[in-house]
């Protein structure tokens, strides 16, 4: 448990400084995958998804980012997701938040009478924005 806080510190810690980078200096920026991996407890345990299945299960078009990642755990009764998406520019990250925000209280509804651990893993979530970046950390 300890691990997984000090991974998602660590990556929340990131993605501000990702997106606070001064203009000048010329820093890449780690590929969201790589990101995700760092994230994952177990990254044998997770399932990639699709830029459709994103589309068709959260309403993120593709017009609205430049890259993102969509993982889930093999055992899809854990609750255990990890999405990150950088958007295109600054217009696009309002619409990608509020799909984001909606998709994990639906799965918030889907899961509050029949998965209790999942739940309970929902509610300790949140989506954050950092710069161009959104995520959805669900461990």
């Amino acid at each position: 448990m300890k691990k997984k806080a000090f991974v998602l510190l660590w990556l929340s810690a990131f993605l501000l400084l990702a997106g606070c980078q001064n203009a000048q200096v010329n820093q890449p920026d780690i590929p969201l995958t790589e990101a995700a991996r760092q994230a994952m407890a177990d990254p044998d345990a997770y399932i990639p998804y699709t830029a459709d299945d994103l589309y068709d299960m959260i309403g993120i078009s593709p017009d609205d980012y430049t890259e993102a990642v969509f993982f889930k755990d093999k055992d899809t009764l854990s609750g255990r997701e990890i999405i990150l998406v950088r958007g295109k520019d600054a217009q696009s990250i309002p619409g990608i938040t509020k799909a984001l925000e909606q998709y994990l209280s639906q799965r918030k509804e889907e899961t509050r009478n029949y998965l209790p651990n999942a739940y309970r893993l929902l509610c300790d979530a949140a989506v954050q924005a950092s710069g161009l970046t959104v995520s959805l950390i669900i461990q």
